[in-house]
């Protein structure tokens, strides 16, 4: 994980609305995420997916549901963007 990937990431805004309110309220659903957003479901699991797979949330089950939380450990590399207040 590098700097440059990790704002390649972070740079669709949906991604950054997704973070934002996953470490503002904890581990939320997928519908939970969707109704937010105001986006399609398919593109809410898109973007859960590229942030988990690149470490960025944490992936949990609850019986048949799936639940994501921002990983508060995520492995930055020095530029620490993930500790500043996040505006979308």
């Amino acid at each position: 994980k590098t700097c440059a990937g990790c704002f390649q990431t972070l740079a669709d805004e949906t991604r950054m609305r997704i973070i934002k309110h996953l470490k503002e309220t904890g581990t939320k659903n997928v519908r939970s995420i969707t109704e937010l957003l105001r986006v399609s479901q398919p593109t809410v699991s898109h973007h859960l997916r590229v942030l988990s797979e690149k470490g960025f949330l944490v992936r949990s089950r609850n019986g048949k549901e799936v639940l994501y939380s921002f990983r508060k450990d995520y492995p930055c590399h020095g530029c620490g963007i993930l500790n500043v207040p996040i505006r979308t």
